[in-house]
């Protein structure tokens, strides 16, 4: 079946008729098959590479094309995009094409627009408007794909965008809203798809979950319509801008940013809607959403909504920061992972740190009362997930064991890692459910009152432990308790923050 993909996808490219390749893509996605989507998809890509590189295809023929394999493809598409979100197998492996899916497209679609101008007389039909607001929507995309994974979006990708959008304001349909595939039952406007963007990146996604930044890109379909772009800034408490002629992000309204290719929108509105959305959520959640986004809870809800509040707000929520950070250099040792946390600590305990132990891929970058900056230069980031357990041990210091509240990956190289500590010098700590006990024995971190942050003990357990009224027997030390699980203090990506409660001492 693919060999014939290949065959069909082929002779898309250097027909002199524009029937033949309107034929040829109309074979294409009719043989795409569907249980094979991704393989078919990277095919689709190569096919749209080619008609890309090729000078010969004529705009009609090359517009046409790539709607309509856009639109056939767009289904197998989302079905990559989907499994990725989820950590499904294999699904880390789709990442370079789910990215090239709109790369190529939205580089086919613009190189249409500038086909269009070389003619003498052309008209901007039904056809470039959708063309412009799927360019459009591709390369917003990459946007949205770059926060997801900690990735500032490169200027280049936003002047594309805003080149787009200038087009289309300049045609005068930058507020027509456009259904970009007939499957969705519903339309937007290049100006909605542009301040949607926008206000994912001052949404300050370097510590949210994935799955909070996709709900931000859903919550944004409602919260911005109806607001618009302005030439001019008004009098409202708080403004953002955009300026289409510079490769830069969308940024809080300072003073002295102004231009002719400045645009602006109220924050106004956004906030106002926003309150609304979180009084909706305070009664549950709400029934579009609860279908989209199964996995979020109500508290994350409430809580990303909360936080929005404050990064959308007058100042960008830095009045927030209740803590000064001070700049702090120095190599690290790091250990990332509840069970390489524990393991290490088990086996390492004893060993002083020294210089020989420092790894220098690690360095702390500042520090403050409750948490700290570090850097990253090495290559293996995809343990860094945002709320997953942190050990980190400097020289002539007390080791922390701490939480990831914020990734950065940064533009020269390397990584961003913002800490909240939970304590210093965690004990590692023997755990074993009371009727498996000679079976199995599970890891446990354990920070004494005294060395705890906030001055009250911290007890870390295994996800599955994490039950009230749990009975364990706990062992640290040479020491053993039996003890039951009170509360769960808090959920973290890879083990929770437990109270308990001491029943009777055990048998040494």
């Amino acid at each position: 079946m693919i060999d014939n993909i290949k065959t069909i996808l082929g002779s898309l490219v250097g027909k002199k008729k524009p029937s033949d390749s309107t034929v040829s893509a109309t074979l294409l996605v009719k043989n795409l098959p569907s249980d094979e989507y991704y393989t078919a998809l990277i095919e689709v890509i190569k096919a749209v590479s080619k008609i890309n590189k090729d000078a010969t295809v004529t705009l009609k023929d090359r517009i046409s094309t790539l709607l309509y394999v856009d639109s056939q493809s767009v289904g197998m598409h989302s079905k990559l995009c989907s499994e990725f979100l989820r950590g499904s197998p294999r699904s880390k492996s789709f990442l370079p094409s789910i990215l090239s899916y709109w790369t190529e497209l939205s580089n086919g679609y613009q190189l249409c627009l500038r086909q269009m101008h070389s003619a003498k007389n052309f008209v901007v039909d039904g056809n470039i408007e959708l063309a412009t607001a799927r360019a459009l929507h591709h390369q917003l995309s990459l946007v949205k794909w770059s926060a997801l994974r900690y990735i500032s979006a490169e200027g280049n990708t936003w002047q594309q965008a805003y080149h787009l959008y200038q087009f289309a304001e300049q045609e005068q349909f930058h507020t027509k809203r456009i259904a970009l595939y007939d499957r969705l039952n519903s339309s937007i406007s290049p100006e909605e798809l542009l301040i949607q963007a926008a206000m994912l990146h001052l949404a300050q996604t370097d510590n949210l979950l994935p799955q909070e930044i996709e709900a931000i890109h859903l919550l944004l379909e409602r919260l911005v319509e109806g607001v618009q772009l302005e030439l001019q800034a008004t009098q409202s408490e708080f403004q953002y801008v955009i300026n289409l002629d510079m490769p830069a992000a969308p940024q809080l309204l300072r003073r002295g940013v102004l231009g002719k290719g400045c645009r602006y929108w109220s924050g106004d509105h956004v906030v106002n809607r926003l309150a609304d959305l979180i009084l909706d959520f305070d009664q549950g959640i709400p029934e579009a959403f609860a279908r989209a986004l199964p996995e979020m809870s109500l508290d994350l809800w409430r809580d990303m909504l909360q936080k929005l509040s404050t990064r959308w707000s007058q100042d960008g929520g830095k009045s927030m920061r209740r803590h000064e950070r001070l700049s702090s250099t120095g190599q690290a040792r790091v250990e990332v992972g509840f069970e390489r946390i524990a393991h290490h600590l088990k086996v390492n305990r004893t060993l002083p740190l020294g210089d020989d132990n420092l790894v220098p891929e690690w360095r702390v970058n500042d520090t403050s009362e409750v948490g700290m900056g570090l850097i990253y230069i090495g290559r293996a980031v995809e343990s860094l997930i945002i709320g997953r357990s942190i050990w980190v041990s400097q020289k002539d210091r007390p080791n922390q064991l701490g939480i990831i509240r914020r990734v950065q990956r940064l533009p020269e190289g390397g990584t961003r890692i913002g800490v909240e500590l939970l304590g210093s010098l965690p004990l590692p700590v023997i755990l074993s459910e009371n009727e498996r006990e000679a079976i199995s024995n599970h890891n446990g971190l354990y920070i004494t009152q005294t060395n705890a942050q906030k001055g009250k003990r911290v007890f870390i357990v295994p996800k599955s432990f994490a039950k009230p009224g749990k009975l364990l027997n706990f062992l640290a030390n040479g020491k053993s308790y039996q003890i039951r699980i009170s509360s769960v203090i808090s959920q973290f990506e890879d083990c929770h923050q437990v109270e308990f409660e001491t029943l009777e001492r055990l048998s040494d």
